[in-house]
């Protein structure tokens, strides 16, 4: 009885290799888009949860809630910033100005975002978002209260291959507190939304 050895040859196995080599050689591109879009998706989904979160307890602790930029968000007394939204807390704010100070027992931090990758450039049209007890958000007197926060990376707001999308992620929170993410091309081109710098 004859054996014959089963294997793969070595022009089999060049086939395969040069398969895999034309494969990767395309996929690889795209991956690295796919890599960065899903940065911007991540941080933009996380301040879209902040500041539902913040609305959420506005409503059922009835006392405004803050969402606000702050450049230590991670430490226990972290404090609001004038900077954009690179990092971020929502806190209980009952004396309704926009301003996490640590000596006031009543403004506990609710939920933290932590600094985000430095990559990316935010740009906002103010530096915290204010939720009343009735769940809308509010403009405070003398305060910059943000409205729409955009977050890009080095492609701007430019449109990802023919699909009138924007690579950039911007965040809109609407007069009666309803927020969302969008990268629609006409939304972004129109006031007041910020520019990507």
């Amino acid at each position: 009885m004859k054996t014959r050895n089963t294997g793969f040859t070595l022009m089999e196995l060049m086939i395969v290799l040069a398969l895999a080599a034309v494969i990767l050689a395309i996929g690889a591109p795209n991956f690295n888009e796919f890599r960065r879009n899903n940065r911007l998706t991540g941080v933009g989904n996380d301040l879209l949860g902040a500041v539902q979160t913040a609305r959420n307890e506005a409503i059922k602790r009835q006392v405004p809630v803050a969402v606000c930029a702050s450049a230590n968000p991670g430490d226990d007394d972290a404090e609001c910033s004038d900077a954009d939204f690179t990092g971020w807390i929502v806190f209980a704010d009952p004396d309704n100005n926009c301003a996490r100070n640590d000596a006031d027992p009543d403004e506990d931090v609710i939920r933290v975002g932590h600094t985000i990758d430095p990559a990316l450039t935010v740009n906002s049209t103010g530096s915290c978002v204010s939720f009343g007890a009735n769940g809308f958000r509010q403009t405070l007197a003398g305060i910059d209260t943000a409205g729409n926060i955009l977050f890009c990376d080095d492609r701007g707001t430019a449109e990802q291959a023919g699909t009138g999308l924007s690579a950039a992620r911007a965040i809109e929170v609407s007069a009666t507190g309803r927020s969302r993410v969008t990268r629609d091309l006409v939304e972004l081109a129109a006031a007041p939304w910020p520019a990507c710098p």
